[in-house]
């Protein structure tokens, strides 16, 4: 028969024939541990004839045996240490002696001895909160019981994540989860985890506690989600094309050639072809405009006109240029057609004038020379 004692004696032992031992921080336990880290209700203890098994209760702490942590069930032999909080206790067995340090094995025998994994993870949500499981080289974590962490919300998946230690790393694997596995807020199908990355299934999360390693600020191999990384080059290429096309400010061309209505285009793209065949802007009747005759981009200098290589020729206020940076108000001819250019102000200015707007319209004109013309006649003709 085994007794439970405290290892610092503080309370007399306790033989273990009850059915049931609870143990907590609570006057009503049968074994009372008064510490701030011990739940009032911390575990259980069921004793049946030979087996004694511990069971943890807690909700937000840890419990260990022989410096495991117990997840849920734990079974107990003699000379176990249950350590909660700070306070250790042991189970004894008065008829056995504890056993004795293994005899030196020979140097040509192949010893095997367990591993004790570095790695643990510390859970940072309920019902878990602070409590930590230490990672074993398989484990998995999930809403099914058979689970090495088992965590009892509707959205973990029933084998969610998969953990696995290889040459002393530790990484984690997504097993197909419906709402997906995370490491530091990013989304992952597997990753390497290192000390202080926070492990996240949905909204439950861990912090991952393992030895701090001097390549922890190199790149560490990480899977993304392959929907996760198209949309993010999706994004990313989004993003870049904004940038490349919109202009700092928008400009206008307007038309005044002198069979023109007085239209005005609104430029608002850093790169753009004055071209009749690629319709940019400007459409022209004018059979000279050749296509992509001419660039109009925006330039750290400001607005840049290029030649294109046509043989029709590009105009800046009258002279022949191949490239030139353009000035508010300057006049620009392409192949034929007339254009002024504005840089600045945020709506069109009034640069057409109307062809019948002069002070001496042309019907007036006309009238004047028919008048003049009769005149001379009837003077010849002694008409007047």
């Amino acid at each position: 028969m085994l007794k439970i004692q405290f290892k610092d004696h503080r309370k007399p032992a306790m033989w273990l024939v009850d059915s049931s031992i609870k143990l907590g921080s609570d006057s009503k336990c049968d074994i009372v541990i008064e510490e701030n880290q011990v739940d009032a209700i911390h575990c259980e203890i069921v004793v049946d004839q030979d087996d004694i098994n511990l069971t943890n209760l807690s909700e937000n702490k840890s419990i260990f045996v022989n410096d495991i942590p117990v997840v849920k069930k734990h079974k107990l032999a003699a000379w176990d240490v249950i350590r909660i909080g700070s306070a250790e206790l042991e189970i004894v067995d008065p008829l056995r002696q504890r056993s004795r340090a293994p005899e030196p094995v020979a140097a040509s025998k192949t010893v095997i001895r367990p591993i004790i994994s570095p790695w643990m993870l510390k859970a940072n949500s309920a019902p878990l909160v602070g409590q930590i499981f230490q990672v074993n080289h398989a484990f998995t974590i999930g809403r099914d019981e058979a689970a090495d962490i088992m965590v009892p919300l509707s959205f973990i998946s029933r084998t969610h994540t998969k953990l696995i230690i290889k040459k002393e790393k530790l990484f984690v694997e997504d097993a197909n989860s419906s709402n997906g596995t995370f490491v530091n807020d990013e989304k992952i199908k597997t990753c390497e985890l290192r000390n202080n990355d926070v492990l996240r299934l949905d909204e439950f999360s861990f912090t991952v506690v393992g030895p701090e390693v001097e390549e922890a600020n190199k790149p560490r191999t990480i899977v993304r989600e392959k929907k996760d990384v198209i949309n993010k080059i999706k994004k990313r290429t989004t993003k870049s094309q904004t940038a490349s096309v919109l202009a700092s400010e928008k400009i206008f061309l307007h038309d005044i050639d002198k069979t023109s209505t007085g239209k005005v285009y609104e430029i608002v793209q850093k790169k753009n072809h004055l071209s009749k065949m690629l319709g940019h802007h400007i459409s022209t009747s004018e059979k000279s405009v050749s296509a992509r005759h001419v660039h109009l981009n925006e330039i750290d200098l400001g607005w840049e006109i290029v030649n294109n290589g046509a043989s029709d020729g590009l105009l800046v206020n009258g002279k022949m240029q191949i490239r030139a940076v353009l000035q508010d108000g300057d006049n620009i001819t392409v192949g034929g057609t007339e254009l002024k250019f504005q840089s600045v102000g945020e709506t069109p200015k009034n640069y057409f004038t109307p062809q019948n707007s002069s002070s001496f319209p042309l019907k007036l004109i006309i009238g004047i020379v028919i008048l003049a013309g009769a005149t001379a006649l009837a003077f010849s003709q002694g008409w007047l």
